[in-house]
């Protein structure tokens, strides 16, 4: 039989990804025996490390949203001087670049 040994901070993320509560996973770790200073500290740079990946993906959803906004304003005033129809331009653009701004405030907060 071949043991495999999981990084305290690998069983941390796994049990963050099942559900569980920061008591729930202390409780888990305080039951192996693990110093309580070490369980709070641990805990608490993993949930750090957790939001901080969910915090880079809303910040390139706004940034890309941002600029899918600039583009759809851009091509608003280039498209007004034409006789070209530009309501795709300036509803469809600048309606998916508001998305991309919202799903990363949603992301962040």
């Amino acid at each position: 039989m071949v043991s495999e040994k999981v990084s305290l901070a690998d069983l941390v993320f796994s049990l963050l990804e099942d559900g569980k509560s920061r008591e729930d996973i202390e409780m888990t770790l305080r039951e192996q025996g693990h110093d309580d200073k070490f369980i709070k500290d641990l805990v608490a740079e993993v949930v750090k490390l957790r939001y901080s990946k969910r915090r880079t993906q809303g910040l390139m959803f706004i940034m890309i949203g941002a600029i899918v906004c600039f583009l759809s304003f851009l091509l608003t005033i280039t498209a007004s001087y034409t006789s070209t129809s530009f309501p795709w331009v300036l509803y469809g653009l600048t309606s998916a670049g508001v998305l991309l701004l919202f799903a990363g405030f949603v992301k962040i907060f």
